[in-house]
């Protein structure tokens, strides 16, 4: 107790007190109770930078804040004013076009066939050509998108608009899908090779085409349309919704009079800005927008805190085509519009990060519009949600109609964005990009990233250090190793990334928490369940442990998951230690109970990165890391050795001696540690999030009597202050003066080979 009296005794004298943390700081007495509004107070005001490595959190802490000015506002004219389907940046005048429109003015067309398709929308012969794709159709070709639906002649078929209609006229009817539903036979029964649906339950009089309530149904992926018959329209998911200032098509925003950028945040100059957000014309909006604040005029706030960051309106080709070719509504979000217009959590997605930073960039109060006084530059790509769309169709590919593996398409999507931001702006040129931020939530992470953007500043979820390296997966489509040969790559591909640069610099990148909606940490006692100080599973995993891969080389997870598999079974680790790992079968019951009960739990790759780091701190779990010469998520920013044990790969068959011979004084300070910095790795600052944790903590408050239980760590529950975006924020800041050329004292940077 006397050395954290002096310890909090040394942080008041050194540190200085900031009101306005403590007021960006979002919790509710009723639910805490006031001695919890008094001890998230001397927290947030104190403590704010414990188990942290180095000065980055201090420094932004203690900054001298800065005067708010107005936003910049554009005034340049695009021609034709895009045509009336495009969206004009008045900063440049120049028009971003969706899906199925280009050229300067958005009137040329710009097509999207699906697979083995003919000039008049219609596959090229069911039984000519046998091959499979996902964009494979059997219908009525949406050329805009590849998207495929019922013919034009069925009850439900789609109904293009008529010939010479104006540029962006909806179709006369836009009929049921048939995307992912393909037939097994033609109407004469002979199979296509192709396809697994008969015929009749497609297209005929009872099928999913002709018959009003058909008895076979073909699935409602596409977003903006659910039911059993996909009949019922729902709002698409967009960048904050576009702010409510556009109409969202699939992920791109149709902006409305006036208003531009990539989330329809800006007004053009001269033009009244309604007060804060203004009226919305739907009101489930609300449930997810958030105000832009370096839009607002006047501005909400008279002083305002570094780095400054720039968030580019990226060329539709790198963001919002990736978005409306995905046809899989779940893919590449975090979140659907279903029944009612409710926005609803998709669940697990592994790149889910790539879209809930661009929202929290977006809407952050860091941002700015005028890029001469930014600190950073925020480069909003689709490279993640990329992996999901790649090789489903021949667009989008890069280069184009060449087909690599997954990670050399994502990496020259990557390369064609930074080719794009050097001929089209000054920034990326003035700094070599080192001021640039890009995120590639890949499995393998920068691995395989294009040496032109390497000196700029990479978030991903993989940490590898060694170099030189290949790859680790058992997925052939993702082994970044694999070499390709193109003009653009003189001596291959590999040539020009892989070779050039390791997977991670500490000195520059960030490896960042992946995102996990609230759901899925609400059985922890940071959440107000239950404390669960004596945990009684003295060691935990659940997941894929190779079982049933077809993995000859033993290559999935570096073989550690099969390792320890085998060890569990042969020596009895289950019965003689109380060691529960395997998949559900073996772990049987909800896994943020299991989690809550466990002492120590398994962090272990996967194919790549793998989420039970964080699913073991946001459960008060200590992580047990086994993956050599790889950082775990903000391992170079803070004292990770406080919270978390360390096995090396050969020392697998020890495990349970190293872990059984750890004091418990030991183990119950390093439980101490993860309740100090477990906020830190979830996301806060979504409309979303901070509903979903609110109504989490409400119900487990009354649960539990109607005040939260004093469980260490809980008080921060519904607080964004210090979580994982604002400590990505935070590091930013103490890193300006590198992105101005200047090297901190002993720093080494990897820099790409030539």
């Amino acid at each position: 107790m006397a050395r954290t009296l002096s310890r909090i005794s040394i942080c008041l004298r050194s540190h200085v007190f900031i009101s306005a943390v403590i007021l960006a700081g979002h919790t509710s007495s009723s639910v805490f109770g006031n001695e919890g509004r008094a001890n998230f107070t001397a927290l947030t005001g104190v403590l704010r930078c414990q188990l942290s490595s180095g000065e980055w959190c201090g420094l932004y802490r203690d900054q001298v804040e800065v005067a708010t000015k107005p936003a910049p506002r554009g005034d340049v004219d695009c021609p034709k004013d895009c045509s009336g389907v495009g969206v004009c940046d008045y900063d440049t005048g120049t028009c971003y076009c969706p899906a199925g429109y280009g050229g300067e003015d958005c009137s040329a067309p710009r097509t999207r066939p699906c697979w083995r398709m003919g000039p008049d929308h219609r596959d090229l012969g069911w039984l000519e050509h046998k091959d499979w794709s996902h964009s494979r159709c059997a219908g009525y070709c949406d050329t805009d998108i590849a998207m495929c639906y019922c013919p034009p002649e069925t009850k439900y078929g789609h109904v293009p608009a008529p010939e010479g209609s104006p540029l962006g006229t909806p179709p006369v009817k836009q009929g049921r899908p048939l995307y992912m539903c393909h037939p097994k036979t033609d109407q004469y029964n002979q199979t296509t090779g192709w396809g697994q649906v008969p015929y009749e339950d497609m297209f005929g009089k009872h099928g999913w085409c002709n018959a009003e309530a058909s008895a076979f149904t073909c699935p409602c992926r596409l977003d903006g349309i659910v039911g059993q018959y996909c009949n019922i329209k729902v709002e698409m998911n967009c960048a904050n919704q576009c702010t409510g200032h556009g109409e969202c098509k699939l992920g791109f925003c149709k902006c409305h009079p006036g208003w531009y950028g990539i989330d329809c945040s800006r007004k053009r100059k001269g033009l009244p800005l309604e007060p804060g957000d203004g009226e919305l014309k739907s009101p489930w909006l609300k449930t997810v927008i958030k105000q832009v604040l370096a839009a607002a005029d006047p501005p909400v706030h008279l002083t305002r805190k570094r780095p400054f960051i720039y968030v580019y309106d990226t060329w539709p080709e790198f963001n919002t085509d990736v978005q409306q070719y995905k046809i899989e509504r779940d893919h590449c979000s975090y979140r659907n519009w279903v029944h009612g217009n409710r926005s609803e959590w998709i669940g697990y997605n592994a790149y889910a990060v790539e879209s809930v930073l661009i929202d929290l960039f977006s809407t952050s109060e860091h941002r700015t519009f005028d890029p001469e006084e930014a600190d950073y530059f925020f480069v909003p790509t689709m490279a993640g949600c990329l992996y999901d769309v790649y090789g489903w169709n021949k667009i989008p590919m890069w280069p184009p109609q060449y087909h690599g593996t997954r990670p050399f398409g994502s990496a020259n999507l990557l390369l064609e964005t930074q080719k794009w931001l050097s001929q089209k702006y000054p920034w990326f040129n003035r700094s070599k990009g080192q001021d640039h931020i890009w995120v590639m939530p890949h499995d393998e992470g920068a691995c395989g990233a294009p040496k032109q953007i390497w000196l700029g500043i990479i978030l991903s979820h993989w940490g590898r250090l060694d170099f030189p390296h290949s790859s680790n997966t058992q997925y052939g489509a993702d082994n970044y190793s694999l070499d390709f040969h193109h003009p653009t790559f003189p001596g291959g591909w590999l040539a020009h990334s892989v070779k050039t640069h390791p997977c991670f610099d500490p000195n520059k990148d960030l490896v960042i928490p992946c995102f996990k909606d609230p759901r899925h940490f609400q059985q922890s006692g940071y959440m107000g369940m239950k404390s669960t100080s004596t945990r009684d599973i003295f060691l935990f995993f659940r997941g894929d442990v190779g079982r049933t891969r077809d993995d000859p080389k033993c290559m999935y997870s570096r073989c550690i998951r099969q390792t320890i598999d085998r060890l569990v079974k042969k020596e009895g680790w289950k019965e003689k230690y109380n060691v529960w790992y395997g998949d559900r079968q073996d772990t049987p019951g909800e896994y943020g109970e299991l989690l809550s009960r466990s002492k120590f739990c398994l962090a272990l790759p996967g194919d790549g990165w793998s989420a039970r780091f964080e699913d073991g701190i946001l459960h008060g779990c200590i992580p047990v890391i086994i993956m050599d010469n790889v950082q775990v998520p903000f391992e170079s920013i803070l004292n990770v050795e406080a919270f978390t044990v360390r096995i090396l790969q050969k020392d697998i068959p020890h495990m349970m001696e190293i872990l059984g011979g750890i004091p418990e004084e030991r183990v119950e300070e390093m439980q101490r540690n993860v309740h100090k910095v477990w906020h830190r790795f979830r996301y806060m600052g979504l409309k979303m999030i901070e509903t979903e944790v609110d109504t989490i903590l409400k119900r487990n408050a009354i649960n539990a009597g109607g005040t939260l239980p004093k469980n260490e760590g809980v008080e921060k529950a519904d607080s964004a202050v210090d979580d994982a975006f604002s400590t990505i924020i935070q590091w930013l800041y103490w890193r300006i003066p590198f992105t101005r050329g200047k090297h901190r004292p002993n720093e080494t940077l990897f820099l790409p080979a030539t």
